[in-house]
Parts: C-alpha cells; sequence; structure tokens
C-alpha cells in the first residue's frame, strides 16, 4: 500500500449563484477532496486545512470540516465547497462575504494549504498527507454575462 495514498485535490466545478437583483448567475465553485486510494479503509482521518487572503492573515479553518471524515473506505471519498464552507469561516472573509455577497471575493487572491492525518485501518501507526496548496482567485472577465470565472494554480511544494 502506497504511503501518499489518501489523495488531497481541488478542481473547479460549474454552479450558479443568486445575485442581489435576484437572477442565477454563473458561478465557478472551488470544491477541496479527500479520497481514500489506499486501497483499504482509512480511519481517523483529520484534515487541516489554512486559507489566506491577500494581503491578510492566514487563519486555520480546520474547525469548518472537523468531524466530516472521521473514516473513509477503500475507494471512498469526501468534498467540500470552498466559497460556501471555508471561506465564511476565515474571520478576515466572513464579514465581508456576509455584507457584500460573491462579489467580496472578486479578484482576490486566496492561499489554501491542506494536508490530513490518519491512520491506515488496520495498523495504529499515524500517516501524514503532503501538504498540497494552491491559489485561487473568482473574477468577472465579461461584465455583460456576470458570469464568475474561477482561476486554481497549484503551489509547488517548498513555495
Amino acid at each position: 500500500m502506497p504511503k501518499d495514498c489518501l489523495i488531497l485535490s481541488l478542481h473547479k466545478e460549474a454552479s450558479h449563484i443568486k445575485a442581489s437583483d435576484g437572477r442565477e448567475i454563473p458561478f465557478a465553485k472551488a470544491i477541496l477532496k479527500v479520497n481514500n486510494d489506499c486501497g483499504t479503509d482509512v480511519a481517523d482521518v483529520t484534515p487541516h486545512v489554512t486559507l489566506g487572503q491577500e494581503g491578510g492573515t492566514v487563519q486555520d479553518v480546520s474547525h469548518a470540516i472537523s468531524g466530516a471524515a472521521a473514516t473513509l473506505p477503500a475507494g471512498g471519498g469526501v468534498r467540500w465547497d470552498v466559497y460556501d464552507l471555508l471561506l465564511p469561516a476565515h474571520p478576515g472573509t466572513a464579514s465581508k462575504i456576509h455584507m457584500f455577497g460573491y462579489r467580496a471575493a472578486l479578484n482576490w487572491w486566496f492561499e489554501l494549504a491542506v494536508w490530513a492525518d490518519y491512520r491506515h485501518a488496520a495498523s495504529s501507526a499515524p500517516m501524514k498527507t503532503p501538504i498540497a496548496r494552491w491559489t485561487i482567485q473568482w473574477s468577472v472577465p465579461d461584465a455583460s454575462s456576470g458570469a464568475v470565472e474561477l482561476a486554481i494554480i497549484e503551489v509547488a511544494a517548498g513555495q
């Protein structure tokens, strides 16, 4: 069984969000996933997530997903929406999103770092995934459509 078999990933997913004028606009969501590719169940999965806003402080937002994935069966996974769940858990962005809605997240760069502690169900030895890092940015490249696009850039280890 490979050591780094608990896989952390971040990808875009098409969605919609309600604008203040009541219309639904296309909105790309950032979905954080943890997948178990170990071939056996993994237990005591404890994800750790930090989120930083460009020019702001990096905050531990793990509490937003704590207890969400205590055990993952072989081939199983769990997913979280960064905009709906993690941004509101960051004190620096929560109040802005509450006041201004999705527009508060536009054109800012966010730094997301994720790792997980776990153990294989048949073993008591604790394991830790490598730290995965991304920068993400929501923007509206075409004001006439209002569609919100998302850029996700994986940050190489050590940066």
